[in-house]
């Protein structure tokens, strides 16, 4: 994959993964939603907020159910030091292949302390891979992970 091609791909399937938890419905190729505890702390949130690390400039962050902001995680820190401990989404970085690219997708307590460091809250890592024509499904069942 080029340069422009691999932000462009990681971005996409970020997208559809977010779009997938936050509408609470199966990825491609899957056929149940993706569930755990302390998802509840995003999607109660009026605004997802999402660290803009690992995240490209190609996100499309419409249609994805909910307002969703997509900021640097100091910023994320100021917000929850002002208004109170604060949830949100961070991507590791994307691993990937010529057919396969593993997402994983965290969801971060930001604390109204500033001295202390973010605490992971859970994840969920999930394998797309490349089909026919292109397009993209999750083959094996998305892994969640508890922090």
């Amino acid at each position: 994959m080029s340069g422009v091609d691999s932000h462009q791909t990681i971005a996409q399937l970020q997208s559809i993964l977010m779009r997938s938890v936050l509408n609470q419905q199966p990825l491609p190729g899957q056929t149940a939603p993706i569930r755990f505890p302390d998802l509840a702390f995003i999607l109660e949130a009026a605004t997802v907020l999402v660290s803009d690390e690992n995240v490209p400039d190609e996100f499309d962050a419409k249609g994805l159910g909910k307002p969703v902001e997509i900021i640097p995680e100091q910023e994320i820190r100021r917000k929850a030091a002002a208004k109170g401990d604060m949830p949100y989404v961070y991507f590791q970085p994307a691993e990937q292949t010529e057919k396969e690219v593993r997402l994983v997708m965290e969801v971060r307590m930001a604390p109204k302390e500033p001295h202390i460091e973010p605490l992971g809250l859970g994840a969920i890592s999930t394998t797309f891979v490349r089909i026919d024509h292109g397009d993209w499904q999750v083959i094996s069942t998305p892994m969640v992970i508890a922090m």
